[in-house]
């Protein structure tokens, strides 16, 4: 089988789930890594898994091949107006710094368990004339007050884990991969694509 290809135009987005994947045993490539980039079709503010699917369909039509496709979010109760499924959006419109730094000068009068987040990650597998599949993993935690680790990189540097007591990023992948949303997600969705018979 050809490799399948990870429909994303960012490349840390396409580099961690590449990464994740092949953690729990499955080989995919950023399709920039064969192909020209493509113009997405605009993502909703609908839900993680339309806009994942939405994603999906787009390269596989365009390719013929399968292709995965990641839509993640933070949610922060505290800002329970913003975030979630527009969160890239929301933060790039806060062109002034960082996502990172835009997200700790929002908390910056905030405290304690007014901190807490949880990060979602939806994956959607389209197949040329076979099934759509999707898979959703999620992790919990607080928004630690400045970056920390060096491991990985975004929101892994500043999303603390208080049973741990260290950020995702001060954890190596070996550490890391099974406790992020995105490697939960890879998880998932490598198990049902197994049970389906899908990949051996």
């Amino acid at each position: 089988m050809s490799d399948w290809l990870i429909a994303s135009n960012n490349p840390f987005k396409a580099a961690d789930l590449q990464k994740d994947l092949a953690f729990f045993g499955l080989r995919a490539i950023p399709y920039t890594d064969c192909l020209a980039p493509l113009t997405f079709p605009a993502e909703t503010t609908t839900s993680y898994v339309t806009n994942a699917i939405t994603k999906a369909q787009f390269l596989s039509q365009q390719t013929g091949q399968t292709a995965i496709a990641d839509d993640s979010g933070i949610e922060i109760p505290i800002l329970a107006s913003h975030l979630g499924v527009t969160t890239k959006r929301e933060l790039h419109e806060k062109a002034n710094g960082s996502d990172n730094q835009t997200l700790l000068a929002w908390l910056a009068d905030y405290s304690g368990a007014d901190r807490s987040a949880t990060m979602r990650s939806t994956l959607a597998v389209v197949i040329p004339n076979g099934p759509t599949i999707t898979a959703t993993g999620s992790v919990t935690g607080q928004i630690a007050r400045h970056d920390l680790g060096s491991f990985s990189t975004g929101f892994d540097k500043i999303f603390w884990l208080p049973e741990l007591g260290k950020a995702l990023a001060e954890l190596p992948d070996s550490q890391r991969i099974p406790l992020t949303h995105r490697g939960r997600a890879a998880q998932q969705l490598i198990n049902m694509l197994r049970r389906k018979e899908l990949i051996p």
